[in-house]
């Protein structure tokens, strides 16, 4: 076999909406624009509204549109300011599955539904959170391996950034 070109998909009721979710309140970079029904984003997925004559909700039902279903995924970015993402979803009444939290291994994320109830988590960079956690144990770099599950070799990848 030689598969190419994996792309994640999120299915949405309208890619118009969902663009505008993932560009304008995200900041994502819109790469290619099929005829407002398919978009891919520089990131590394793409959004697409599917026409009910297609296969897919003919096999599957509208159980793909539905907002209120468990997430059984999630989309994960990453970013050097998380108050302020936090902040801005905040002002857009956006629905949380959680609010600032911080996992046990040190790192802060939040975690919230586009329109279509898709999951996505965004986290504090890697630099970001171990240089955090590296100063709070006092420049330890072994206690900083312990607290983030982490080698030290790779400690010093990161914090040498």
């Amino acid at each position: 076999m030689d598969l190419k070109n994996c792309l994640p998909v999120l299915f949405v009721k309208d890619a118009g909406r969902a663009q505008g979710f993932y560009q304008d309140l995200l900041g994502l970079t819109v790469t290619g624009d099929f005829g407002g029904m398919n978009i891919i984003f520089k990131e590394g997925f793409a959004l697409w509204q599917i026409m009910e004559q297609n296969i897919i909700p003919g096999i599957l039902g509208n159980n793909i549109y539905n907002s209120e279903a468990t997430s059984r995924f999630e989309l994960c970015f990453e970013t050097e300011n998380l108050d302020n993402i936090y902040s801005k979803l905040k002002e857009n009444d956006i629905r949380f599955l959680h609010e600032i939290n911080t996992e046990l291994w040190g790192q802060r994320t939040i975690r919230f539904y586009d329109y279509d109830g898709h999951l996505i988590e965004v986290g504090e960079a890697m630099h970001v959170f171990l240089r955090r956690i590296f100063e709070e144990e006092g420049k330890n770099l072994e206690a900083t391996a312990k607290r983030t599950f982490m080698t030290v070799e790779m400690l010093e990848q990161f914090l040498n950034e």
